[in-house]
């Protein structure tokens, strides 16, 4: 009964919530969220290249690299309070907090209590969605530019208090809906540029890479500067692919992102374009269990049948596949898929 009157008020609020938004503003936000979900490129993709400081190469006490095939456990699939779906559930980590819980240290949980893991990772790598790198933080921040625009309202203070309950969760989905539409819908009327996204994700960006940088520790714990890319099907068929970089002196300014291309292939394009300036870099499909198999269709994304150039081109990109992981496996059983290796 408890929970059905928690549900119901949840239910209600986001009744309530939804009809406030007046008739101009949901069909803007329809057509935004359509966009998205259907046109190849809301921004172009920036392509500035920075550097950066390079890490330590050595151990501090001298000992040698182990050359041997040990097994090593770690993650490649991190969340902070960078990326827009984190931050706006209520998520305060930073990636350097990321970094410290990785090996072994105890942060706080935005609930008021101490989380730490029983023994440190070997590896590591914070990989926040680059489509709103940092917007969320943005918005929420009332000392920034970005918290003056009015879709920015809806966040201010947002993570002052985290109860988790129904209706904080309610409450929360609809803001972070709205918001992701209110973006595209902001770009496409011109209330602000891509300029202003592109600046918030650099800063955010900048921010990761240091953070992997001042966390490796070579031959005891290893960084990667990473980053999700968080593409989808038009039947929200799971796209998604955590980009990790070999190396962090040379990186471009601002990562590729749904928002720059909702197809992947754009992204292995832009891969490609980075190792012709030095710059390698792989993507790991990640929740493939989750793309209604379109993960791995027979055929590209305009609809032909794969051939050699589209198979070397991906083999180049995504050698590897990420498995199993906190939302699900995806791999099969044999009698399903008796031709998988």
């Amino acid at each position: 009964m408890f929970f059905r009157v928690i549900y119901s008020s949840a239910v209600f609020t986001a009744i309530a919530l939804i009809s406030a938004c007046s008739g101009d503003q949901a069909q803007k936000r329809h057509e935004a969220n359509q966009y998205l979900r259907t046109t190849n490129t809301v921004i172009p993709a920036d392509s500035e290249i920075i550097s950066f400081p390079t890490p330590p190469q050595i151990n501090a006490d001298g000992r040698q690299f182990n050359t041997d095939r040990n097994a090593y456990f770690g993650d490649l699939h991190v969340h902070t309070a960078l990326s827009f779906d984190a931050a706006g559930f209520g998520t305060t980590a930073t990636p350097a907090d990321a970094y410290r819980y990785a090996q072994g240290e105890a942060i706080m949980h935005p609930s008021g209590f101490e989380v730490q893991l029983a023994q440190p990772l070997d590896f590591y790598a914070v990989t926040d969605h680059a489509q709103m790198l940092g917007l969320i933080g943005e918005a929420a921040d009332t000392s920034t530019t970005f918290s003056d625009y009015e879709l920015s309202e809806s966040y201010h203070g947002i993570n002052d208090s985290v109860d988790g309950g129904l209706f904080d969760i309610a409450k929360r989905n609809l803001i972070f809906n709205n918001f992701r539409s209110d973006v595209v819908a902001n770009l496409l009327d011109g209330t602000f540029s891509s300029d202003v996204i592109n600046s918030v994700s650099k800063s955010a960006w900048v921010e990761t890479v240091h953070a992997a940088n001042e966390a490796y520790r070579p031959g005891q714990f290893t960084t990667f500067a990473a980053y999700e890319y968080s593409s989808s099907t038009e039947e929200s068929g799971n796209l998604h692919r955590n980009v990790v970089f070999r190396a962090t002196d040379k990186l471009p300014a601002v990562p590729f992102s749904r928002l720059n291309s909702i197809n992947p292939e754009g992204l292995w394009h832009w891969m490609d374009g980075l190792r012709e300036q030095g710059i390698e870099s792989l993507a790991i499909p990640h929740n493939s269990n989750g793309s209604n198999g379109a993960m791995f269709a027979f055929t590209d994304w305009a609809g032909n049948t794969i051939d050699q150039e589209y198979a070397e081109q991906r083999m180049r990109n995504e050698p590897l596949v990420e498995i199993t992981q906190i939302k699900g496996t995806s791999d099969t059983h044999p009698l399903l898929s008796p031709n998988d290796e």
